[in-house]
């Protein structure tokens, strides 16, 4: 099952620059490691953005999950890097209860 294609995608710059990109961050760290080596940075976060949106729109919804704070969507596909290599990406996405905003919470490989 796809999304509905009224439904609208947000990503928050914080999840990106401070949290996925972010070889600080205490639970990131392995994350932004991954995602540089592979060519994304912080001078492409809207290309990576759109990796990310194109898979939530583009492919069937794996896993839909209740949870007190909404409605969880899990997505997996072969995402297309900058530095040439393709990985399996594992992206989740919140919405509200009855809320057409899905809202980006991660992405990882898997």
């Amino acid at each position: 099952m796809k999304l509905p294609s009224n439904n609208i995608l947000e990503i928050s710059n914080n999840k990106i620059d401070k949290y996925l990109l972010n070889p600080n961050h205490p639970d990131g760290q392995a994350k932004a490691d991954f995602y540089i080596a592979n060519g994304i940075d912080i001078k492409n976060t809207a290309h990576f953005e759109n990796l990310l949106k194109q898979q939530a729109t583009e492919n069937d919804i794996i896993q839909k999950i209740a949870t007190p704070y909404g409605t969880k969507y899990i997505f997996e596909s072969a995402i297309a890097f900058p530095n040439g290599k393709s990985h399996v990406i594992r992206s989740v996405w919140i919405s509200a209860e009855n809320e057409k905003i899905l809202k980006f919470v991660t992405a990882y490989k898997i």
